[in-house]
Formats: C-alpha cells, structure tokens, sequence
C-alpha cells in the first residue's frame, strides 16, 4: 500500500510513497511495510523482520556524492540522517524513526528549513552516497596457511 512519511508531512508535500516503487528505486525489498516502535509490537510480529538488498544497482537520478560526512543518531541505534525523520524546523532538531532520540544539526545546517532542505531529506532521495573525508582504514593483516597435505 501508499504511506506518507513525516518527512513528506514536514516538507509540505502531498504525494504518497509506494513502497513497490522504492523498493525498484532503492534495490531494497522488505518483509515488512511498518517498523515496530516498542519491544511488545515487535513480538507481535507474525512475519520475521528482514530484507532483501541488491548490491551495486544503479540508482536513477541520484544526487552525486556528498562531500562531507554522514550525520548520524547519538542514540544507540546510530542511524544516519534520512528522509524518514522527524524535523522540527524551529528547534533544528531532527528525531530518529528507529530510536525516537532527539539530535541537534550541526551548524552546517544553519540555514535548514521546509523549502531549503539538504540532499538527505528530500523524500527522492532515499539512498545516498558520501565521499568520506578520512582515509580508509588499513586492510586486515593477511595470513597464509599451508594446506599441510604432502
């Protein structure tokens, strides 16, 4: 089915998501349409949370790379910055979906509001990459091992 997410309520739109379309959009199939929001819904869940990923697709009208680093949840969850939050405009706060704990923006985001939303919050663009600022950390040590046979 159809379902609006806060973000698109925030922002002022008025269209739906359908979730058949951002599963083709984002290469993400889900078993399920609704997270639960509290340990006794998620037992209540007759069908197993998990999904489907498609590695490597090509995602169509993509924002290019961010050139600066993810912003992510202070909660334990550590989710990062999405369409999917919560937004208050005049507090510059935005709250997670997945852990309801409320994170301020970084001052980088000054200027944020329902028509000057940063690349993160456009509901189009639900996947997006980040070209990181810090080099990538070193490859594991490699170890040989002898097959012993004769």
């Amino acid at each position: 089915g159809d379902r609006k997410t806060s973000s698109e309520s925030e922002a002022g739109g008025s269209s739906t998501m359908d979730f058949h379309s951002l599963e083709d959009q984002d290469g993400v199939r889900f078993s399920f349409s609704v997270w639960p929001t509290s340990r006794l819904e998620a037992t209540r869940c007759v069908v197993p949370l998990g999904c489907s990923y498609t590695p490597l697709k090509k995602i169509v009208d993509a924002p290019p790379p961010l050139p600066y680093e993810p912003i992510y949840c202070k909660g334990q969850c550590r989710s990062i910055l999405n369409p999917y939050v919560h937004v208050d405009y005049r507090s510059r706060v935005w709250i997670c979906p997945l852990c309801g704990n409320r994170n301020n923006f970084p001052h980088h985001y000054a200027d944020i509001s329902e028509t000057n939303l940063p690349a993160e919050l456009i509901p189009q663009f639900t996947t997006i990459e980040y070209q990181l600022q810090r080099p990538p950390p070193p490859p594991p040590p490699l170890k040989k091992f002898s097959g012993g046979g004769g």
